[in-house]
């Protein structure tokens, strides 16, 4: 089989393209597979918080390269769109972006780093030794550590047979559509995320513009199944009504996704550390609590694993070094990634009467800020 990589990394996700990156660019040999997982993050378009495109370990060019589009307003509507408030910075706060854009661009950056990049299309069988970590199905990978950045905390823990008493599992789940649009028809759209009320509180409603497409989504938090499609359709036919969206769209060539974000699992997660092992990304259940987005605290905490995977393969005692990686994804994300003290949901229809709170609403809502 030759040498071992330094690293292997399981999942072909944004978080585990940049964790690539940023080890091969400190010259360690690293591995990067592409195999079968759940749908946990968005697949169609997205957004980040303006800090993302700050964190240093990132390629330089990646907002370009993942043509991110800057947002400087977050427009709010009630329920039946008779009230709009809206909170307007003059700088960016955030940026939108198609999350296949953005994982290609991290691949590229990673592959010309010296990353390799194998595909599978079993799910491999993880072994995890005292001295090296072996991947074995259609390829078979030996690494002195394994980051692991697709999945379910709870399937992945039950995949290594990690000894925990529970594993916290997300109630949130997003309905997306993302519509084409002529480009005359989206510019009163441009550089404004929309946040809709929805008649049920436990669910919250989003739009913007990205490029030439429309992106929608319904953010549940309700257990009720069989739903969702329906949400998304009564949201899309109301802001046609009220005309915040246009009358005509080319909804036959839409596309739709449902997935599960694992939010705020991190912060309940016993351990995010097995044999030379860490689980990052929705792995290691990192998504925010109240969005479900998953780019920015699934990137961060990639980036931070890399940096505890190799101050371990510098130290003697490689798995206490290994659970360093706690108290660094805590200092650096646990505010972004818990529930704020209030119910946003709760607290919309305040926005409309108590214009004051909008600034701390939308601090919340984009960074994960208490109110």
């Amino acid at each position: 089989m030759g040498q071992p990589y330094d690293i292997a990394i399981l999942g072909a996700t944004a978080a585990g393209y940049a964790a690539a990156y940023h080890l091969a660019k400190h010259r360690y040999r690293t591995i990067v597979i592409d195999a079968p997982h759940s749908v946990d993050e968005s697949p169609l378009c997205d957004w980040v918080p303006r800090e993302f495109f700050e964190l240093k370990a990132l390629p330089k060019s990646l907002k370009n390269k993942s043509q991110a589009i800057s947002f400087k307003r977050v427009c709010y509507h009630n329920a039946n769109l008779e009230k709009q408030v809206q909170y307007a910075s003059r700088g960016s706060i955030g940026m939108f972006l198609q999350h296949g854009v953005l994982c290609n661009a991290l691949r590229t950056a990673a592959e010309h780093a010296g990353v390799d990049t194998r595909s599978t299309k079993t799910p491999p069988t993880i072994q995890l030794q005292e001295e090296k970590v072996t991947l074995v199905g259609t390829i078979q990978v030996t690494a002195k550590l394994l980051l692991i950045a697709h999945n379910r905390p709870h399937d992945v823990l039950a995949d290594l047979a990690m000894p925990v008493r529970t594993v916290p599992q997300s109630q949130l789940l997003v309905a997306g559509l993302d519509i084409p649009a002529e480009r005359q028809h989206l510019e009163k759209f441009d550089g404004s995320m929309h946040v809709i009320e929805l008649p049920d509180h436990s669910e919250l409603g989003l739009f913007f513009a990205c490029g030439e497409v429309i992106h929608m989504r319904v953010i549940s938090n309700s257990p009720a199944s069989g739903t969702r499609a329906a949400e998304l359709s009564d949201m899309l036919a109301n802001l046609q009504k009220g005309e915040l969206l246009p009358g005509s769209l080319q909804l036959a060539r839409a596309r739709g996704a449902l997935w599960r974000p694992p939010a705020g699992v991190a912060l309940e997660l016993e351990t995010h550390v097995a044999k030379r092992c860490i689980l990052i990304g929705t792995a290691g259940g990192f998504a925010d609590s109240i969005t479900g987005q998953t780019i920015r605290p699934s990137v961060e905490s990639a980036l931070l694993a890399a940096d505890a995977a190799m101050a371990a393969l510098k130290s003697p005692h490689v798995q206490e070094t290994l659970m360093k990686f706690k108290t660094a994804w805590r200092k650096h994300l646990a505010e972004y990634l818990r529930p704020p003290n209030t119910s946003l949901r709760l607290l919309l229809p305040l926005l409309f009467v108590n214009k004051n709170i909008v600034t701390k609403f939308t601090q919340s809502l984009l960074q994960g800020k208490n109110i």
